[in-house]
């Protein structure tokens, strides 16, 4: 890809993520990026190009790459992905899927798809690796306890589903709960005790 227009799409996808995307107009953009509308134009022929290519890209790069989480246990890679849902939160905007869904409803569909696949399998790797650590127990059903953590994470963490507010979920409390709930579903006694001194040691430190 042309360093230019990654660098466009980059930018420009911070920008539907802070702001949402109809409050983000082309003229918006280059005047955030300090370009002309007419070099805007040369790479992407409307707004609806340039979204569909910055979810594109983000979809390929997420911003957060959790393959460094790999030698982590598993109760570990809790933490570090409650970590990141909190930073992502006080960037996200929570219109960007109100926005995409009305006005780019194929897009959408296609960042629906994308989420649902990446959470399955993120949740579904912790799962089996939690189990084979003697963390998690070996009777549970991966396959559906990772659907239903899609379920979950797709309706609670937006806030036009009307569960939260989204002044409650941008708060330490609100993934602890989160967590809490769901450690407690799963864990042995042995992930029981690693869970809480590990809890225990991350409010120490905040």
């Amino acid at each position: 890809m042309d360093e230019k227009k990654e660098h466009i799409i980059k930018q420009v996808g911070k920008m539907y993520l802070r702001y949402g995307i109809r409050s983000v107009t082309m003229d918006d953009v280059s005047v955030e990026l300090g370009i002309s509308k007419k070099t805007l134009y040369e790479y992407f022929k409307d707004k609806e190009e340039l979204v569909d290519q910055s979810i594109g890209y983000y979809m390929k790069n997420p911003i957060v790459d959790f393959e460094c989480f790999e030698s982590s246990n598993a109760i570990d890679k809790f933490f570090l992905y409650r970590n990141h849902g909190m930073k992502m939160l006080n960037l996200y905007n929570n219109n960007l899927d109100f926005d995409l869904k009305r006005m780019y409803p194929q897009i959408y569909k296609k960042l629906q798809e994308y989420k649902k696949k990446k959470i399955y399998e993120q949740n579904y790797r912790i799962l089996e690796q939690g189990v084979k650590e003697g963390l998690f127990r070996e009777e549970l059903n991966l396959d559906i306890i990772s659907r239903l953590q899609v379920g979950r994470i797709l309706l609670i963490l937006n806030t036009h589903n009307g569960i939260f507010k989204d002044e409650e979920m941008r708060s330490d409390k609100f993934f602890d709960s989160l967590m809490d709930y769901h450690l407690h579903a799963v864990c042995t006694e042995k992930g029981l005790q690693y869970y809480k001194q590990k809890l225990n040691n991350v409010q120490n430190e905040e």
